[in-house]
């Protein structure tokens, strides 16, 4: 009888987490909303929290335009922000001349606050009727412009400091990387943090923080040497199923 009884309490506990993890689950969704007056496109990024928790996530709006003379150009906007249960938001409004050569591309990334991990995205396709034949190739360059571009997520000022300590030294080089690098920094016990470099939703090296200016310079040099070996090991994963 009391084996019966306990096998009933773990039913029923099991049944209340599970519970309790469907009612806390993210469910959020987003939209790229756009309007068009004459020659000028208005473009909102809209989140919409269908769950029942309140939930602190980030944001990612890039829209990339190319000219019918070949020219790339970007917007990007990017941030934290809050939603509650069953809240509409707007994250961010962007106002784009669009001639009838010019073909647009936009992007919306959602992703939690504590552990960067992707929750939603979004995009948007915009080709004028004459730009269409060089579709393809617009894709390829927004797509390019898009894995190359590199996100500070740092909270505090050390968080800052490394971030423009790398930012300055990437810039100078001629081949960039085919990834997007984001630069996370999440709290632990005490006053200091953590630093995540993260390329493919992977994170490819982590460091504590710490004030010092040769530890940043000391850290720049070890993230680059993460990112290579990134790059290096993914090309290797792609050619050996090249045949």
């Amino acid at each position: 009888m009391k084996t019966y009884f306990s096998l009933a309490i773990c039913i029923c506990c099991l049944s209340t987490s599970f519970f309790v993890y469907a009612q806390n689950e993210v469910n959020i969704n987003t939209k790229i909303e756009k309007q068009t007056l004459e020659k000028q496109i208005k473009l909102k990024a809209v989140v919409t929290n269908d769950g029942d928790t309140y939930q602190d996530l980030n944001y990612l709006f890039i829209a990339i335009k190319k000219g019918g003379t070949g020219n790339l150009s970007n917007n990007k906007q990017s941030g934290k922000f809050n939603v509650k249960s069953q809240e509409i938001k707007v994250l961010s409004e962007v106002n784009i001349n669009l001639e009838d050569t010019d073909a647009l591309k936009v992007y919306l990334y959602i992703r939690d606050e504590e552990s960067n991990t992707l929750i939603r995205k979004d995009s948007l396709e915009i080709d004028q009727t004459v730009f269409r034949p060089s579709a393809e190739k617009v894709e390829k360059e927004a797509s390019s412009e898009l894995k190359g571009l590199t996100i500070d997520e740092t909270k505090t000022k050390v968080g800052k400091d490394f971030y423009d300590l790398f930012y300055i030294k990437y810039s100078q080089i001629p081949n960039k990387s085919n990834s997007t690098i984001t630069v996370t920094e999440l709290p632990t016990r005490g006053t200091s943090s953590q630093i995540h470099i993260v390329m493919e939703d992977s994170i490819v090296y982590s460091f504590p923080t710490n004030p010092s200016d040769e530890y940043l310079a000391e850290q720049v040099e070890y993230t680059f040497q993460y990112i290579n070996n990134f790059n290096a090991q993914k090309k290797f994963v792609r050619n050996e199923f090249m045949y």
